[in-house]
């Protein structure tokens, strides 16, 4: 129902619009201006309540009328044109902003809206009885079309679009990230054009996506690394009065440097005595035998090793993030760098060691997660480690990697590996009689060495949910008592229980796991996610 103003205001606002259409303001209205549809219902107002509250003493007063529900709104599509019926018939339509909306009379009681621009403006009508009608009419975009075509990217979403001022604005709950995304882009091609430096409109992304969307990983980095070596060498001299007329030393490989020559006071006709220090020749720490013969004057330095090492890596860091963000985790320090700056200073640079994990997260339909991910594991390495002004800068032994993969929630995958193999083997000998069988051995110098190296990175991203205020957390430590002295000098107990009990006093674990062993249940914490059986979106 169009809204009917009383008789008392009518002649009023007659003479205002006549007045208009025969004095148009100098400036340009603006469109939809509050000023000039503010003055107009004010005026209104006042003629047609002024007289009956016309207060004593002349005093001039007034106040806004109120429509209630009587007002009436009517949006139209913009540069589309709505036929719009009226109860009463009209003689004459005005609009207010004419650069919005265009009003004609087709007959008595019909109109016909055309959209303009975007905007909000008012259109009063002359009624045949003399009478004027006002409503407001709202130009906005046409979102029919997205709206059906929202509807074939995700059937099970109660998205909607609506056009506020020109704009796009999607509300509602799509089945998961991806297609919420999709919408989005779609929402971009529906979009007005900029024209005549007008700025362009956008696309406000107001959309739920159903289900649970934090991701816990587990990342598995594991690593064996084994080293067989096997090195043997000989060094020595041979030289006194048995042996009169030379010396013989072998420095093969550098196991024991030998310091042997004449005395500097020796008299030549006779025997030169050899010098091997004030109490001997030292032995180093590369030497692992040392064999002599005090008659011959003769001294072996030996270096006999079989060496295995084994080294084993295993860091396991669980984080949680939400869709789409992303999560940082570490469990390690910092190191000193020193850093050469201009005219001699030196600065201080501290770098990050450790458990490091970074990833983020994105949820997708059907239960699957794309995963960025970026595990690394380093730990300090003194040997490689370089001096610098008396300070000693450890190396670094890293496992890292970075991937994106996608797989299904609680699925596990293998983002990578390495095998290596290294094997080096160096013979050093005296041409000659370094061949000779069984002798030859003190004249040669052997060194093999042999390292196997398997590492494997594993991740398994889960959906989880948080827990509910009725569960209860363990912690590592809970349960745990420590032990007396008696327990802890007699008995040599570390803990005073050998099973760790909940605060309910029954076990967390059994007696045959590991104490910070939880059960496969425990670890994964599930929620409900995407579209249900019912096509209902939760």
């Amino acid at each position: 129902m169009i809204t009917k103003i009383t008789e008392d205001c009518s002649g009023q606002v007659r003479r205002m619009v006549a007045s208009a259409e025969l004095h148009p303001p100098r400036r340009p209205r603006r469109r939809g201006s509050p000023t000039w549809i503010a003055g107009m219902l004010l005026l209104t107002c006042a003629s047609a309540f002024g007289q009956a509250e016309r207060p004593a003493g002349g005093q001039f007063r007034a106040s806004v009328l109120d429509l209630g529900e009587s007002y009436q709104h009517i949006t139209v599509p913009l540069h589309r044109s709505v036929s719009v019926e009226t109860t009463v018939e009209v003689q004459r339509a005005d609009v207010i902003a004419r650069e919005i909306a265009d009003v004609q009379v087709v007959s008595p009681t019909r109109l016909l809206i055309t959209g303009e621009n975007f905007g909000d403006t008012t259109v009063v009508l002359l009624g045949k009885d003399n009478n004027q009608y006002v409503f407001e009419v709202s130009v906005e975009l046409d979102l029919i079309p997205l709206t059906q075509a929202m509807r074939e990217v995700d059937p099970l979403s109660d998205a909607k679009a609506m056009s506020v001022r020109g704009n796009i604005v999607l509300t509602g709950t799509v089945s998961n990230a991806d297609r919420a995304r999709r919408i989005a882009e779609l929402a971009t091609l529906f979009l007005p054009a900029a024209d005549g430096g007008r700025q362009a409109t956008l696309v406000q992304n107001h959309l739920d996506v159903a289900g649970e969307q934090q991701v816990m990983i587990r990342v598995v980095v594991a690593e064996v690394s084994r080293v067989a070596a096997r090195e043997l060498g000989v060094n020595g001299f041979l030289a006194g009065e048995n042996f009169r007329d030379g010396f013989l030393v072998n420095q093969l490989g550098g196991i024991n440097p030998i310091n042997i020559g004449a005395a500097a006071d020796a008299n030549v006709r006779n025997n030169i005595p050899f010098l091997t220090g004030t109490e001997g020749i030292p032995i180093s720490d590369n030497a692992t035998l040392s064999l002599g013969f005090p008659r011959v004057q003769m001294q072996l330095f030996i270096r006999a090793m079989a060496d295995n090492s084994l080294l084993s890596v295993l860091a396991e860091p669980n984080l949680v993030a939400i869709s789409g963000e992303t999560a940082t985790f570490l469990a390690g320090g910092e190191f000193p760098i020193l850093v050469p700056q201009s005219l001699g200073t030196v600065s201080i640079e501290f770098k990050e060691f450790g458990i490091r994990l970074n990833f983020t997260p994105v949820v997708r339909g059907q239960g699957r997660i794309r995963l960025r991910v970026a595990p690394e594991v380093s730990e300090l390495d003194f040997s490689t480690a370089v001096q610098f002004q008396g300070f000693v800068v450890p190396g670094l032994n890293a496992r890292t990697t970075e991937t994106t993969v996608e797989l299904g929630s609680g699925q596990t995958i293998a983002i990578a590996g390495l095998l290596s193999e290294q094997v080096r083997g160096i013979a050093s000998r005296v041409p000659g009689i370094g061949d000779v069988p069984v002798l030859g051995a003190l004249f040669r110098s052997v060194n093999f060495r042999r390292s196997l190296t398997e590492l494997v990175v594993l991740v398994t991203p889960e959906m989880v949910a948080p827990l509910d205020a009725h569960q209860k957390v363990v912690l590592p430590m809970e349960g745990v008592e420590h032990p007396g002295d008696f327990e802890l000098y007699a008995l040599g107990l570390l803990e005073k229980s050998d099973r760790r009990r909940c605060p309910d006093g029954h076990p967390c674990v059994h007696e045959d796991d590991s104490p910070l062993q939880s059960e496969p249940d425990e670890l994964s914490l599930h929620g409900p996610w995407g579209p249900s059986a019912e096509g209902e979106v939760h």
